[in-house]
């Protein structure tokens, strides 16, 4: 069950800009060696009972549309055989370290990418079912128990398909609470859907940056050249570090969130998408 918190969603221009502006940005990673970096990342990826992910990439390679190396992460995923509920697969990579990150940039490149429309349910609403690229983590914790996610806050910027039948491509970013040690569980920060940062195209780089702005208690996203978007979460305490692993499990990450349906054939969620160029704020890397 999601409650909602009321929270401030508003475009600060003055405000953010100069949060943004004041901060220095470093490369992290441009992918151009021949593998990733295992002193860098570490790979995360799983399917839900049911699904089946029978095609996967995670690996650099060439991308003509960026003209250099990238990070490459796809997943085709068929859906769970069922009359009810969604079922969920990710593939993707962590941080080892993301204590200290606040901000993270990366330009990313969505080159194919499919929402799969259960034509025997009708009950598919706009956000229960997500196919997407996503960056972020849990940024603090509000005051829970070691070794657990309870309480860790957890915000992302991303760029998918949210409605079935819809097949245009949007930025999406949102903020939660975990209300349990598996973060299951949430409290929506600013609202139950995510909020919507405009459209992307296809095929098309945009840069997307997701800071967490402990001075101000915000966090704020921005898609390419548009203004950039605050959530505010005021009231939330943030002096705690993250409890989840590698320092907020911060990651970059596709992911098919697709309903169960037993229409035939068998439906599949499918992204293909490039990440490079990541960049954040100047921690001790």
């Amino acid at each position: 069950m999601k409650s909602t918190v009321i929270c401030l969603v508003a475009v600060g221009l003055f405000l953010i800009g100069s949060v943004a502006g004041a901060q220095t940005l470093v490369t992290y990673d441009n992918f151009e060696g021949k593998t990733l970096n295992p002193e860098k990342w570490t790979g995360i990826g799983s399917t839900d009972s049911g699904m089946a992910t029978l095609e996967l990439t995670r690996l650099i390679k060439n991308d003509a549309v960026l003209n250099s190396k990238a990070l490459n992460l796809s997943n085709r995923t068929y859906v769970n055989e069922s009359i009810s509920g969604t079922s969920s697969a990710h593939n993707g990579i962590v941080f080892v370290d993301g204590s200290g990150i606040n901000t993270i940039e990366a330009t990313v490149l969505v080159k194919k990418i499919q929402l799969p429309v259960c034509i025997s349910r009708d009950d598919i609403q706009p956000f229960d079912t997500f196919v997407r690229l996503r960056i972020g983590g849990t940024f603090f914790n509000t005051g829970g128990a070691p070794n657990s996610y309870l309480n860790d806050v957890f915000a992302w910027i991303g760029v998918g398909l949210a409605t079935p039948g819809d097949n245009t491509l949007h930025a999406y970013a949102r903020a939660m609470r975990c209300d349990d040690s598996n973060c299951n569980t949430t409290t929506s920060i600013g609202g139950d859907d995510p909020v919507d940062l405009g459209t992307v195209t296809l095929n098309k780089r945009v840069k997307l940056r997701i800071t967490c702005d402990l001075d101000r208690d915000q966090f704020i996203f921005q898609n390419g050249k548009t203004p950039p978007v605050a959530i505010s979460y005021s009231g939330y305490s943030d002096v705690l570090p993250p409890n989840a692993s590698n320092g907020g499990m911060k990651r970059l990450q596709i992911q098919n969130i697709l309903p169960n349906c037993t229409d035939e054939p068998r439906l599949f969620g499918y992204i293909d998408a490039s990440f490079d160029n990541i960049k954040v704020n100047e921690p001790d890397l």
